[in-house]
């Protein structure tokens, strides 16, 4: 059975300090770009917030719309059938 030589062990510290700067570097860089995406969507907050209100007008704005529609149609039509009549 081969003997384990201080180069070797050497070697294999270097070997895992190398991987575990490697990892620290990409774990960085995930953190960067999870600060990123968090202020980002905490820009977004406000707008997203909005929303709930903005499709409750719309929603409001679309019935009387169709109100305005229904009674224009009704006063329309009663218009016509007053004036086919006499």
């Amino acid at each position: 059975m081969p003997t384990v030589t201080d180069s070797d062990l050497k070697e294999l510290k270097d070997l895992i300090n190398n991987r575990f700067d490697k990892l620290e570097v990409r774990i960085q860089a995930m953190e960067i770009g999870q600060a990123k995406i968090e202020s980002r969507l905490e820009e977004w907050k406000n707008s997203v917030q909005k929303i709930p209100d903005l499709a409750e007008k719309v929603g409001e704005l679309k019935n009387w719309k169709q109100i305005g529609l229904t009674l224009s149609g009704t006063f329309i039509g009663a218009a016509i059938t007053y004036l086919a009549r006499h």
